[in-house]
């Protein structure tokens, strides 16, 4: 029968194969020609393969013979890492990956652009000698610019709310579970990685003599199980999902690539 370690190692070459295809599209992405939304979609995923990098650094690779060989197990890192995976596919399927009509597509960018400079206007504002002025009249025109949009009244009320709002996702957790298969479950487990990032009683008051403290522990090894295989799906689905959007110069040259791990977007959840 095999242990919860070996499942987790397990998961860590799944994980890793999928990495390693993750970073062959990532080089091989530059330089394509593309429009706005396909531009932003190889930025953000840019971004998602460096976040992946950066949890297969931290992530433990035990020796199943050997638990003293300096592991590290560090879940609260790692279930951080892990929602940064989520956000950031559904950033790329938002803002680059979704097939939508090119009204809808500026109304997005739009928002995009108001919630940028809003929050360079909150940063600025901190520096007595900083120059506001273009802040003070672009924002205004900005949101006039929001609230004035052909494509504003075809939003459902709480994504036109979310919208006004100037949040620059304006879909909701549950329109995502609604729109994409993926999805399901989406809000209980990024409730779950909340808790283990945020120092809330669900992270803190598990910490004991074992649990939490970067010990090899059944507790921990379950949490990084977890996780793992959550960023192993929402990592799948960035790659495959800009390798399908790339078809001529990414998906047909890396098709038997792409295949391998098309299927690890539900390898493993059937569980």
């Amino acid at each position: 029968m095999k242990t919860l370690l070996q499942d987790f190692l397990d998961e860590r070459e799944l994980y890793d194969k999928t990495l390693n295809i993750t970073g062959l599209i990532s080089i091989n992405q530059h330089n394509l020609k593309s429009d706005g939304r396909g531009l932003r979609g190889m930025k953000i995923f840019t971004r998602q393969t460096l976040t992946a990098f950066s949890l297969d650094k931290l992530l433990p690779r035990p020796n199943i013979n050997n638990p003293e060989n300096n592991e590290f197990w560090d879940i609260s890192s790692i279930a951080s890492l892990t929602r940064n995976l989520i956000e950031g596919y559904l950033s790329l399927h938002f803002y680059g990956l979704e097939k939508i009509s090119t009204e809808e597509a500026d109304l997005r960018y739009v928002i995009q652009q108001f919630h940028r400079n809003t929050e360079w206007y909150n940063i600025s504002k901190e520096d007595p000698d900083a120059d506001l002025s273009e802040f003070i009249n672009g924002l205004p025109e900005q949101k006039e610019r929001i609230k004035n949009h052909p494509y504003l009244d075809k939003l459902n009320p709480i994504q036109k709310k979310r919208a006004l709002r100037g949040i620059e996702i304006y879909k909701t957790k549950a329109d995502f579970e609604n729109e994409i298969s993926i999805c399901t479950d989406l809000r209980k487990i990024y409730r779950l990685l909340s808790n283990l990032v945020h120092p809330l009683p669900l992270s803190v008051e598990r910490v004991d003599n074992k649990k939490g403290r970067g010990i090899r522990n059944r507790n921990d090894i379950y949490y990084s199980i977890v996780s793992i295989m959550v960023a192993r799906k929402f990592l799948a689905a960035s790659t495959l999902g800009i390798a399908d959007c790339f078809q001529n110069s990414l998906g047909k040259k890396f098709k038997n690539e792409i295949d391998s791990i098309r299927p690890l977007i539900n390898t493993g959840f059937e569980r």
